[in-house]
């Protein structure tokens, strides 16, 4: 008895080590995802901010449709682009930030294009495991009000295929104080978000300006 007993408690030990080695290789393979997820994708982009017609150029010259002002101060138009994703399953959500404030705060969103799509700005809950494993992305974070916790933040999503281009457009809160350097001034997040939407891993973007369209000619 003594015997069958002693064989149960090692049976029992080395199915909890088993289980103990499957858990941390999960977590450490996920930790191992969250850190280096985006070594592979190589991406950059273009950013200007600008109000009136020339908001409506720099949309246009980012890739958009031609549209008209937003309000708020001045609107922010970004041409991005990317290769060599890894895994083109769910999405690639885009977080353009305010680099001026500590930590750097969302900017609200309005609308994407890319070949083929339109969406317009979202978030959701998922999304606040960024501010856990990223402290410049801390500004994303669900912040604590009178009765519980809010968040008011957005991004712009594309679909994650292998190679893409896309253009973003974001508007600055009418308290953010202009910026004439917005490739210094903001900081844009990319996101990898999976079909079943959780998040996967981050990086951010380098951000350079946009050139300025040709000049339209006089009629």
């Amino acid at each position: 008895m003594t015997g069958r007993r002693t064989w149960a408690a090692v049976v029992a030990l080395v199915v909890v080590a088993a289980l103990v080695a499957v858990v941390w290789v999960r977590d450490h393979r996920r930790d191992q995802e969250w850190a280096h997820g985006g070594d592979d994708v190589q991406v950059g982009a273009q950013v200007a901010a600008a109000r009136g017609r020339a908001f409506a150029d720099a949309v246009e010259a980012a890739g958009g449709p031609r549209r008209p002002a937003l309000p708020g101060p001045k609107g922010v138009a970004v041409r991005v682009e990317w290769s060599g994703s890894p895994d083109t399953d769910g999405w690639y959500e885009f977080v353009l930030l305010d680099g001026r404030v500590e930590p750097a705060r969302p900017v609200p969103a309005d609308s994407a294009w890319a070949p083929g799509e339109e969406t317009g700005a979202d978030w959701s809950g998922a999304y606040h495991a960024l501010s856990e494993h990223y402290p410049w992305l801390s500004g994303t974070a669900e912040r604590r009000v009178a009765g519980g916790w809010t968040s008011d933040h957005q991004a712009l999503g594309l679909r994650a295929r292998t190679e893409g281009t896309g253009t973003l457009v974001y508007r600055l809160p009418r308290a953010a104080p202009p910026t004439s350097a917005p490739e210094r001034d903001l900081r844009l997040a990319m996101v990898h978000v999976d079909a079943d939407g959780e998040v996967r891993w981050a990086k951010e973007v380098p951000l350079e300006p946009l050139p300025a369209p040709a000049a339209r000619p006089s009629v």
